[in-house]
């Protein structure tokens, strides 16, 4: 009875994350979408108390090196253990799952892998469903089974999961701008604590005993963010549907400052700085940070005055641009015309001959989409890639 509740359990566990993950971004193989969920790295004071109460009590001396805070409010909590009682090697790191409530799931440990020491059915399964991605970290767990950080050729930062003979398990798909989905560029209209519907209220008190609801906004799509302050003062903003459901949470102003070291640009990669000169002509690089992951964010200011934010993998590899002042906003960034990059501009006078563009925009992904008007009066819309190769076209 006990094995039929369970197969029961796993397969309504298996059809939930289908539907809630079929139009999520973040990865490109759709034969993955059932296993993928989000996650952002967050400030270890973002933890439950009672989760930073048990590492401290079970890992005494150990440090706590990364907190993914999942969509659906659970935690992955990444300790190195102190050589000693509790470990025999200072490289060993303890992975724990616990769920929204601080309550233990499960324990793993993990020791690292070369990438290129990787099972081949590991490297085959990347290279055939994420083309062009680049393996990060990864890492053996208990059991065999390993643990894979990569980033993938549009930017996004997955870890994926695979069991000890190779077989791909799972994706966790890694917010930089957190977990929620809806887009708050729309109307927000302040809602006052005492009016929330009981539903939200019932779960923040049940789920984060002892916070304290600090505000409340409801969205134009009839959603609600609530913000709270945990007791260990980790400042949280959970989203609500239109009826009170919760739907994710993400750190409310901590995720983008965790793990991340200045760098100056005297000590940036050479791929980096050619890449800016390159394709930036006159730009000035205001600052740089070097991520958790050993990659790159580069800020810009264009001769047009254009700020934007560059990704660089950690070799110097471009991955995506976007505009370093609304990173939150989905869409798309107006791009002054005149400081399209050349290979875009040669394309539309070679092609096009006495066209005139009309306005251009740098996509999410680092893509430029360019609206022209031909000399005979058609309005056509091209799409070019982040590097300025032509990709598409299309009447508007």
């Amino acid at each position: 009875m006990k094995t039929n509740q369970k197969a029961l359990i796993t397969l309504s566990i298996a059809l939930a994350l289908f539907s809630c993950t079929n139009n999520d971004a973040g990865s490109s193989a759709p034969q993955t979408a059932a296993f993928a969920s989000t996650y952002e790295v967050v400030a270890a004071a973002a933890l439950p108390t009672t989760i930073s109460t048990y590492i401290a009590s079970k890992y005494a001396g150990s440090i706590t090196t990364e907190v993914n805070l999942n969509a659906d409010g659970t935690y992955v909590t990444y300790v190195t253990l102190a050589p000693g009682a509790t470990a025999k090697m200072s490289n060993v790191i303890a992975k724990l799952n616990f769920t929204a409530k601080g309550i233990l799931v499960s324990t793993k440990t993990e020791t690292a892998v070369a990438p290129a020491n990787l099972l081949p059915a590991i490297k085959a399964y990347i290279t055939a469903n994420y083309a062009g991605a680049t393996i990060n970290v990864a890492h053996s767990e208990t059991g065999g089974s390993f643990d894979v950080l990569i980033t993938a050729a549009d930017g996004s930062k997955i870890k994926l999961d695979f069991t000890a003979d190779g077989t791909f398990e799972s994706a966790r798909i890694f917010r930089v701008n957190g977990n929620h989905k809806h887009n708050h560029a729309g109307i927000q209209t302040p809602v006052a604590i005492a009016d929330l519907a009981a539903s939200i209220t019932t779960y923040i008190t049940t789920t984060y005993a002892g916070a304290t609801i600090t505000s409340a906004h409801k969205e134009s799509d009839g959603s609600f963010d609530v913000f709270i302050t945990t007791t260990a003062g980790a400042n949280l903003n959970l989203n609500f549907s239109a009826t009170g459901d919760f739907v994710s949470v993400s750190s409310n102003g901590n995720n983008d400052s965790n793990h991340e070291t200045p760098v100056a640009v005297a000590d940036l990669l050479a791929e980096i700085t050619t890449y800016i000169t390159t394709n930036y002509a006159g730009a000035t690089i205001t600052s740089a940070e070097k991520d958790w992951n050993g990659g790159f964010e580069v800020h810009i200011t264009t001769t047009a005055g254009v700020r934007l934010e560059l990704n660089f993998t950690s070799t110097g590899t471009f991955v995506v641009g976007s505009d370093s002042n609304n990173n939150h906003m989905e869409g798309t960034v107006s791009v002054i015309i005149q400081d399209l990059i050349i290979n875009i501009k040669t394309y539309i006078t070679t092609n096009y001959a006495g066209a005139t563009i009309k306005e251009a925009h740098l996509e999410s992904d680092g893509s430029y989409d360019v609206i022209i008007t031909t000399t005979t009066g058609i309005k056509l819309k091209l799409n070019f890639s982040a590097t300025g190769v032509f990709v598409s076209v299309k009447t508007v």
